[in-house]
């Protein structure tokens, strides 16, 4: 569900993405980019992480995330949100079959990752544990885990673009790569084609 105020956002050329604009359209990059790579992903939202930071109780983790099917998928997409000044988005690819975290940040700073990587495997287990709870089988161990950034240079200079990278670096992975070839000038481009698919949903 799109307000007219989502499509605003999406319609500047300099406006701060919210999370309506970041899941949804991660939701429709999904259904438009429907591939064999898709098929291993499940796609996490911006409110998941943050539910296991305030100890949401397992019914509520599992009545958000479910829906996935994650126990099933290789591959989980969390967008992440950090909260300090305006906000900034990042991304985290969760890579079960390699056990590793694949971290993108368009502005490719390292220090806050510590503790997202922290509460990341926390997530991981808790997800886990729950879903072992209502015997679904997983086989994957939780030692072993390593990190890496995607990006060790920015590749934006502005303060307001990091939510429409973290939605180039999504359709990256729902097409079967690792980083996305956009550039910095090609965003404006990205905000367009997601309006024009907002608009391509039909109204009820």
């Amino acid at each position: 569900i799109f307000e007219p105020k989502d499509i605003t956002l999406l319609t500047s050329c300099t406006a701060f993405l919210n999370d309506t604009c970041i899941n949804e359209c991660a939701v429709l990059l999904f259904s438009e980019l429907k591939s064999v790579a898709t098929s291993h992903c499940a796609l996490l939202t911006t409110h998941d992480l943050p539910r296991i930071q305030y100890n949401a109780s397992d019914d509520i983790l599992w009545r958000n995330v479910s829906y996935t099917r994650y126990w099933e998928k290789d591959v989980w997409i969390l967008p992440i949100h950090r909260p300090s000044n305006i906000g900034h988005w990042v991304l985290c690819i969760i890579c079960f079959s390699s056990k590793e975290l694949h971290l993108f940040d368009s502005l490719a700073k390292k220090k806050p990752w510590k503790t997202d990587v922290k509460d990341v495997m926390k997530l991981i287990a808790h997800l886990f544990a729950i879903a072992r709870q209502r015997h679904h089988h997983i086989t994957t161990e939780l030692d072993g885990w390593t990190a890496q950034p995607l990006k060790i240079t920015p590749v934006q200079t502005n303060g307001y673009d990091c939510g429409v990278w973290v939605l180039a670096a999504i359709a990256a992975v729902l097409r079967g790569r690792h980083v996305t070839g956009l550039c910095e000038d090609d965003m404006h481009h990205l905000r367009h084609y997601l309006r024009a698919l907002i608009l391509s949903v039909p109204c009820f």
